[in-house]
């Protein structure tokens, strides 16, 4: 059985985050994030947003009005092929 490279997790490019307008479908913004983004969620007042990257093992943490990474949190890999899920808890007041 002959294997895709392009489908294995690490034969990525680098994933890109776009956002648009709920209300005129308008491209507000985007940026460049790490390979094979998997899993995407934002804060509650939508200023963050947070992209796990499976194949880059990282997390992107994104100023979504102004559209610039605020910080990459680089995952350590223990035996599972990377970064690929997200839980937004908010801190106790």
């Amino acid at each position: 059985m002959a294997s895709d490279l392009g489908s294995q997790i690490g034969g990525h490019a680098p994933g890109r985050l776009t956002g648009f307008s709920a209300d005129t479908g308008e491209c507000l913004g985007g940026i460049e994030v790490g390979h094979a983004p998997l899993t995407i969620t934002s804060s509650p007042d939508g200023c963050l947003g947070y992209v796990a990257c499976i194949a880059s093992s990282t997390v992107e943490v994104i100023d979504l009005e102004a559209w610039q990474m605020l910080a990459r949190l680089d995952i350590a890999k223990r035996g599972e092929a990377g970064a690929h899920g997200l839980a937004y808890i908010p801190r106790a007041a």
